[in-house]
């Protein structure tokens, strides 16, 4: 078993249990357990398309522009000084 597994499972858990305690589980009529499951896999298959929608618009993330991006070589940043 890797880290990333691990990592799943100790989350995995958790989230049931947090999704217990506030009794999330019964609004959707779904096992916590059930639920936490498809949370994980929606952040999962999210991930991706995520991150190749940011690359597209060069960014590494939503805070974080990267202005040496193929698509966006000709953007500068724009600095801005006192006159």
């Amino acid at each position: 078993m890797d880290k990333i597994e691990i990592f799943n499972k100790q989350f995995k858990k958790e989230l049931q249990v947090l999704l217990n305690s506030h009794c999330i589980e019964n609004e959707c009529d779904m096992p916590d357990f059930l639920l936490a499951e498809m949370i994980i896999n929606f952040i999962q298959a999210i991930g991706e398309p995520i991150k190749k929608t940011l690359d597209w618009h060069g960014c590494d993330s939503v805070c974080h522009p990267r202005y040496n991006s193929v698509r966006h070589s000709s953007r500068k940043p724009s600095i801005q000084t006192e006159a």
